[in-house]
């Protein structure tokens, strides 16, 4: 009886380290799985299209975002909280008045933005408008098709 105890304790330690190094390797996986969520940068939100259309123009690669009645313009749509960051501290250099927002999204496109944000984080600030206007344009691809 006291070997079977042995051998379970063991197998047990074991199966215990081995998840928890897998946790780490793969935790970027993990989250995509159970968090497929977007932080949306908006300067503002309104009743009307027109008036959102109007707020877009003064905003170079901007996005206006349909979200029910109310129309955002969408400056930013990041995942990786250190592009949030990164971006986040570039609006405010910019002087844009923003907010964030949350919003849920297929796996599917996190994966497709995953490249966008590498980008981002290692590149220099001057590239960082150029890499924006690619993520809007498929954020603006990922809306239309699952509009």
């Amino acid at each position: 009886m006291k070997e079977n105890v042995k051998i379970f304790l063991i197998a047990l330690i074991l199966g215990m380290a081995v998840a928890f190094f897998l946790s780490f390797k793969f935790k970027d996986q993990v989250a995509f799985a159970i968090n497929p969520e977007v932080t949306l940068f908006y300067v503002g939100s309104y009743n009307n299209e027109e008036s959102a259309q109007k707020k877009a123009e003064k905003y170079p690669n901007s996005l206006v975002y349909p979200d029910g009645n109310i129309y955002k313009v969408i400056v930013g749509v990041y995942h990786d909280q250190d592009v949030i960051e990164l971006m986040s501290s570039y609006f405010h250099d910019q002087g844009y008045s923003f907010y964030q927002e949350e919003l849920k999204v297929d796996s599917s496109f996190l994966n497709e933005i995953t490249n966008y944000e590498y980008l981002i984080k290692s590149s220099e600030v001057s590239y960082y408008e150029t890499i924006n206007r690619s993520l809007l344009n498929l954020f603006h691809e990922y809306l239309s098709q699952n509009s």
